[in-house]
Formats: C-alpha cells, sequence, structure tokens
C-alpha cells in the first residue's frame, strides 16, 4: 500500500529545494548541499543562514548560444525560501548561484548539469511508502535516479501494485487516456518521458480532475509544481520539442475500484472488427489484463506472445468497459445484455466485438 496523500505533501515540500538527504543530483556526481554551503561560508558568499533552492532562470548553451529557462541551484536569503522561485525576483546580493543547468562549462550532457529529477521523485513516493526505491540501509548513497531506471523498477511490479498504463506513447494519445482514466489516474501516480526508447525523465502526478482528467505534475531539473503559477505544473510542455516527447504512465493500483461481476465475466476471447473492415483478437481476464493478436485463439489462454497489451476498467458510469492499450489507444465498449457482443469505439472509430471467433 502506499500513501498517496503523503507522496504529494512531500512534493509540496521539497519541489523547489533539495529533498530531505541535502542531495542534489548532477549527471554524474552528487552534490552535497551542507558541503557547498560550508564551502561558500568559508568564502564569505553567504551568511550562516541562507538556504538551498531551486530558481528558474535563464541559461545559455554556449556551444550554440541557444537562451532559454532553467534551474539553477542558489544559496538564498531566508525571506525568499518559498517566496520566490525565479532569479529575478530576489536581488543579486541576497542569491547565490551554486550550480547552473548545464554546469560550469555551459554545454548541455556535460556531467556537471542538473539531473534531479527521478531523485526527486522516488524521494516522494518512498516518503508515501512505496519500498525498494530508497536505500536499503540509512546513510548508503540514494540507488534511484534515473528515469529509466524508475521505469524499469514499476514497470517490474505485479499489477496489483503498479500498472504501465501507457508505454512511450504520443502525447495526444495520452491525453485520450487521460480523459478515459479521469475516475482511475490518482496523484502520486507517475510519468516518465522518453526518446529514442531511452527515458529521459521523470515526474509525479499532484492533481487529477476526476471529471475531465486534466492533471498537473511535479518534478525538479527544471522544477516544476502548480505552485510555482497559473498554467505551471502541466506534464504536456514535457512533451515538447525532441528531448522526450513520449509519455509512459505507471499507475499504483492498490486503491482501484474493484469490477462489477457483470464485467469480470466478459473474461475471455473477442474477435473484434474495427471499422467492419479490420479483424483481430482480444483477450481479457477477469483480475483486468487486455491482449490482442492478429491471429485467431486455438485455446483459452492469454497469448503468450500478443501484438498489444493493455488494461481494462469499468467506466465511470459502471456499466462498460474502457480498455486502454499500452501505445495509447482507448477502447470504449458497452456489452450486450446477453454479454455476447460489444459495441463502441476505438480512439472514436466504430468497433464491434463478439464472443463467436469464427
Amino acid at each position: 500500500m502506499m500513501d498517496r496523500d503523503a507522496a504529494v505533501a512531500s512534493a509540496k515540500q521539497h519541489w523547489f529545494r533539495p529533498t530531505a538527504d541535502g542531495i542534489v543530483w548532477a549527471k554524474s556526481f552528487a552534490i552535497d548541499i551542507a558541503q557547498r554551503k560550508a564551502d561558500a561560508l568559508a568564502r564569505k558568499a553567504i551568511e550562516a543562514d541562507w538556504e538551498a533552492v531551486f530558481l528558474r532562470k535563464q541559461v545559455t548553451d554556449v556551444s550554440t548560444g541557444v537562451t532559454g529557462e532553467a534551474d539553477g541551484l542558489f544559496f538564498v536569503k531566508p525571506l525568499h525560501v518559498g517566496v520566490h522561485f525565479r532569479e529575478t525576483d530576489i536581488p543579486a546580493d541576497e542569491r547565490m548561484l551554486s550550480q547552473d543547468w548545464f554546469g560550469p562549462r555551459g554545454v548541455p550532457g556535460t556531467a556537471e548539469g542538473l539531473n534531479d529529477c527521478t531523485a526527486y521523485v522516488s524521494h516522494c513516493l518512498v516518503d508515501g511508502g512505496v519500498s525498494y526505491l530508497g536505500p536499503a540501509h540509512a546513510g548508503d548513497v540514494w540507488p534511484t535516479r534515473s528515469a529509466q531506471q524508475i521505469y524499469r523498477l514499476l514497470s517490474e511490479r505485479p499489477a496489483t501494485q503498479v500498472k504501465r498504463i501507457t508505454d512511450m506513447c504520443a502525447a495526444p494519445a495520452a491525453e485520450r487516456v487521460f480523459a478515459a482514466l479521469a475516475h482511475i489516474l490518482k496523484p502520486a501516480d507517475v510519468l516518465t518521458f522518453a526518446a529514442d526508447g531511452r527515458h529521459g525523465h521523470a515526474g509525479m502526478l499532484v492533481t487529477v480532475d476526476t471529471g475531465t482528467g486534466d492533471a498537473r505534475m511535479t518534478c525538479h531539473s527544471t522544477m516544476d509544481h502548480p505552485d510555482l503559477g497559473p498554467l505551471e505544473g502541466t506534464w504536456q510542455i514535457r512533451t515538447q520539442g525532441s528531448e522526450h516527447p513520449f509519455v509512459s504512465i505507471l499507475h499504483f493500483s492498490h486503491d482501484d475500484p474493484t469490477a462489477p461481476a457483470a464485467l469480470t465475466a466478459l473474461a475471455g476471447w473477442w474477435k473484434v472488427m474495427l471499422l467492419g473492415t479490420n479483424t483481430v483478437y482480444m483477450h481479457l481476464t477477469a483480475a483486468g489484463k487486455a491482449a490482442w493478436t492478429a491471429r485467431k485463439p486455438t485455446g483459452t489462454g492469454a497469448p503468450t506472445k500478443p501484438a498489444g497489451r493493455g488494461h481494462w476498467y469499468a467506466d465511470a458510469a459502471g456499466t462498460g468497459l474502457t480498455i486502454v492499450w499500452e501505445n495509447g489507444s482507448v477502447d470504449s465498449v458497452t456489452p450486450s445484455p446477453d454479454a455476447q457482443t460489444m459495441i463502441g469505439t476505438e480512439d472514436r472509430w466504430p468497433l464491434i466485438a463478439g464472443r463467436d471467433l469464427t
């Protein structure tokens, strides 16, 4: 079991500053905040009560001259902590830059660049009671620090704990999934963002509108949270450009609603016709798994090598199925009274399914 409220509370406490262990991760090493503060105090660059925070600032890639908004790790006077979140909001003599977004060389991809997103998300989840993401022993190095890693660790968990709702789907498809599963997805669920088959960024949901599916998330590097201001915390902004445009939704499933018996009874094979011409075969389990194959099944069990996988839920009304495939396609179907046929749509295109596989 995980405590979603505790995970979100941890995020609210730390979205604009280092996690409770006092470590900020660069791409290949740890930044010890206590040591950085001691060094700055020795140089008389800050005062004893200054605190470490992230601030939005303008950064420049010196290799291209391109300038944009990203994070810097700063020490600031305490009156600014949790109040001001941008470098320009704080007088120059009340802030000190400790680590820039690209690191001292000002070039993307260098070892000194900030890379704290997954460490932050995993801290929030551990504070919410999620096991095996933090260190095995007190004082050990925090182990879960890459988006690829948290994607794998959560994806490998049984479906009773975590369901991978989408797997590197495009942003428009993810938006359809959020709308279809607005009654299922919840704060503390995790998003990872990918390009070229590899995950490069992680965030955690902090709000989900149960009617529309509009969701807001939090992350580090670059820091984000709805508390940063209007329109902040949108996961969609993380998909813009080529850096990591594809989205995986990792949903903690321990508190999912129990599907009605009339819907779990739909388990088994179905012949599905899409647009009246394309025929595939779909297998549903009573536990909520879905799979499809182009080949007619020869037995009653689920396919061992399906063409696609997904999960199904009762729709918001509790009378139909919402089937979400890992590629982001959404099937919305309603069974007939005799439960021998289902009619609906896949991504708004007509779909009909029947128990008769001939």
